[in-house]
């Protein structure tokens, strides 16, 4: 999972790539460009990561047409 976050003090956004595990027992997070340990979880920015070792990268993405499911477009 990619989870976004801002910080506290100077507003800077930025990701973290965790397992659920990891996100479950805490993660150290801090600010990348000030330093800043107070930081806020966007909740709007929380998403899935694909890929690692073994597993090709992202799916491909199928656009619309058929198949792609109810809502698509």
């Amino acid at each position: 999972m990619v989870y976004a976050y801002e910080c506290d003090k100077c507003g800077a956004g930025f990701t973290v790539r965790a397992t659920v595990a990891e996100k479950t027992r805490g993660l150290d997070l801090t600010c990348p460009k000030c330093g800043e340990k107070d930081v806020t979880q966007d909740l709007r920015g929380v998403g899935m990561a694909f890929g690692g070792p073994g597993t090709g990268g992202a799916p491909p993405f199928s656009g619309c047409g058929p198949g792609t499911g109810a809502g698509c477009c």
